[in-house]
């Protein structure tokens, strides 16, 4: 029980505060845990269930704040919007309930999948996995709903800054501007993904949640009690999270995907997805929970980390002298047995905690976002650092945060380009070692392989099949309404954007006039960048040895032929704003929104100065000061701004300073190594 409550509470840690994470938790706890655990089913027990519980409450950023981690960007995608809709409190419930349950089968599936799957995990090698891998980008089809071409672009975009870095065979440099470096997932997609959000719900300085939303325990408890009601949905999609799990290489974002492209496969209404729907958050929130135990089958069964988490685990194994394989089920067949029990109740354990405190932080939906903003921008920023230990994670979450604002604005899907991101060197790697094991010949005539792709293939045809006949529909449905406008009103009556769902179908797109230079300008100038990025990659890759440039070359042409073919449709008038799977901008009309978009601008440029002039810690409290004052008004932003910066203080001393022993980095300006420590010299910091 005590090595229950020790997993529960810093999983908690993990799930909950940005920047930490079930890998960085376990790699400071396994040496503490081998050195002070004697028994080794409890220490191997202690470190598995920290990653085997972490997804139950990783999902509270996601929806609370629109902060999602690298596997909880469905639950964003949809969750966020339920709770932009006041529905936070019961989102929240049936994610716990759901994960719960999840992680359960999951446990079960594990104690009798380990004499049984292995025959099948030895099955996929290299090809297999690169064709599971393809069956992600078959997501796009559906991701990309309304703006396939624009989808298709950022996917190749995706897997181009996917591909940065070193060559995997000729180890030549590739698609890199200076320092040849590596673009790391967490800055990626905290960047794409969560700074744009955060940044357009401050300027339009509204709650996330609408007035008269419920944020009571009782909902919370209503919301699970929903989740439980689709207990069929969640076994079948834990199998399918656990099936997933076992193959090792797969990763926890492609599972949340795929996931979510399995449970809409079975649904019968598609239309609802994209839109803020409760069972796309169950679909992938139930796999997330069960994929643990799927990825604990290859490591206990064969000694093959089924993800990264998985790796300390065999770490502590090794060193605990437990060896992986048949022995699990024999001799050490009572670590097998207390891990399974142990995810069950320390699933329930999180649970109960998630169900008792949601309902008081799911008030945090109604204040001002900037007051949430003035914390969660600085931490946010800090994490990117605390996940590269330099600069480049802060200039990555940047630029990333620069871009996706840019396609969140322009209707440009950004779920496409972080998935094609992570599924590059997924499908690179595995595809060169395949052709260099098994030959090219090989490849193609294997039986599993070529399977795999044949359900890749036509899992995306019925996908297209089916979205095309929801837009129809809603096109439909949408000439309908404004004819019943023209009849009551005499005038055309266009359906108006809600401020908190996705981008809607413009309706007459026939009679639009061509765009004006003036109207457009911004638009034009992102294309632009796209094609002279592509242009200068072309460039870069013709001038690789052997056939390394070909890959780079295929796909910045790709960006390039269909970034041209959308600026054309721009300048005729013919470029529509489609329904696509990704939130729109809640700021869109709100008075004073510019402005504050130019002053939040300017506050960041005070953020980079400060923290290349003097020390990262104090831009981030400079910052956590500055947004209540600046985007507040009335009295109460003076003590709003010292609780922001003192809430960001307390996090940098007691998470970053004395868990995480951060390493702060010297200002490369000045060269000065700032007083730092002085703020607290009694305590050593």
């Amino acid at each position: 029980w005590i090595a229950v409550f020790a997993a529960v509470c810093l999983a908690l840690m993990a799930s909950v505060v940005p920047g930490v994470n079930a890998v960085l938790v376990m790699a400071l706890a396994v040496s503490i845990v081998i050195f002070n655990v004697e028994d080794p089913a409890l220490g191997i027990v202690l470190l598995a269930t920290i990653t085997g519980v972490n997804n139950t409450l990783d999902s509270i950023p996601s929806i609370l704040y629109g902060v999602p981690g690298p596997a909880t960007q469905v639950t964003f995608l949809e969750g966020h919007q339920l709770a932009r809709q006041g529905k936070a409190a019961h989102t929240l419930g049936a994610v716990y309930s759901v994960s719960a349950l999840g992680g359960i089968v999951g446990a079960v599936l594990l104690m009798i999948s380990i004499p049984l799957v292995r025959p099948l995990v030895l099955k996929f090698g290299f090809s297999e996995i690169a064709a599971t891998a393809l069956v992600g980008l078959t997501m796009i089809s559906v991701l990309s709903r309304g703006a396939m071409g624009k989808g298709l672009a950022m996917a190749m975009l995706g897997l181009l800054l996917g591909m940065i870095g070193r060559d995997p065979m000729g180890g030549f440099a590739r698609l890199a501007v200076g320092p040849i470096v590596r673009l790391e997932l967490l800055p990626m997609a905290l960047g794409l993904f969560a700074l744009p959000e955060i940044f357009d719900l401050t300027i339009s300085r509204r709650p996330v949640a609408p007035a008269g939303a419920t944020f009571s325990t009782r909902e919370v408890f209503a919301g699970a009690r929903e989740g439980l009601r689709h207990w069929k949905m969640v076994i079948r999609q834990s199998i399918f999270g656990v099936f997933l799990g076992a193959i090792p290489g797969v990763g926890s974002a492609v599972i949340d995907w795929l996931a979510y492209a399995f449970g809409i496969f079975f649904s019968k209404d598609k239309s609802q997805f994209g839109k803020g729907s409760l069972e796309g958050v169950m679909f992938a929130e139930s796999a997330q929970n069960a994929k643990e135990a799927g990825q604990a089958i290859p490591t206990l069964a064969m000694g093959i980390p089924g993800g990264v988490p998985w790796v300390l685990v065999l770490v502590a194994m090794i060193a605990y002298g437990v060896a992986p394989g048949p022995e699990m089920l024999g001799a050490n067949a009572h670590i097998t047995i207390l891990l399974v029990m142990t995810f069950a109740i320390a699933n329930l354990v999180i649970t109960g905690l998630g169900l008792l405190v949601t309902g008081q932080l799911a008030k945090l939906t109604a204040i001002p976002y900037p007051v949430i903003g003035g914390i969660i921008i600085p931490i946010t920023l800090l994490s990117s650092f605390v996940d590269t230990t330099n600069w480049r994670g802060v200039q990555t979450i940047l630029v990333m945060g620069c871009l996706g604002l840019v396609m969140k604005h322009f209707g440009w899907p950004r779920p496409p380009m972080l998935l094609a991101f992570i599924l590059a060197p997924v499908i690179e790697v595995n595809l060169i070692n395949g052709f260099s094991v098994y030959g090219i010949v090989g490849v193609l005539t294997d039986g599993l392989t070529m399977t795999i792709v044949a359900v890749a293939v036509a899992t995306s045809v019925l996908f297209l099949r089916a979205v095309r006949k929801v837009d129809e529909e809603e096109a439909v449905r949408a000439r309908g309404v404004m004819f019943q406008g023209q009849r009551g009103n005499g005038a055309p009556r266009m359906l108006e954007n809600e401020p908190n769902s996705i981008a809607n179908t413009t309706l007459d797109q026939s009679a639009k006039a061509p765009a004006t230079w003036q109207h457009w300008h911004w638009e034009y100038l992102f294309h632009a960048s796209l094609i002279a990025v592509t242009i200068a990659w072309i460039r870069d890759a013709s001038g690789y040895p052997g056939t390394g440039g070909v890959f780079p070359i295929v796909l910045s042409s790709g960006v390039l032929g269909i970034t041209l073919f959308e600026m054309v449709k721009v300048a005729l008038g013919r470029s529509r704003q489609a329904t696509i799977m990704d939130l729109g901008m809640s700021s869109a009309g709100v008075e004073g929104a510019s402005k504050a978009a130019l002053q939040m601008i300017v506050l960041l440029t005070i953020f980079i100065l400060v923290g290349i002039t003097l020390h990262l810690a104090y831009a981030a409290l400079v910052l956590a000061l500055a947004i209540p004052l600046v985007m507040l008004r009335g009295r109460r932003k003076w003590p709003i701004s010292l609780l922001t910066a003192t809430v960001v203080f307390l996090f940098i001393i007691i998470v970053l300073d004395n868990i995480l022993f951060l390493i702060w980095p010297n200002p490369f300006v000045t060269g000065w190594e700032a007083p730092w420590g002085i703020l607290l010299p009694s305590f050593g910091f």
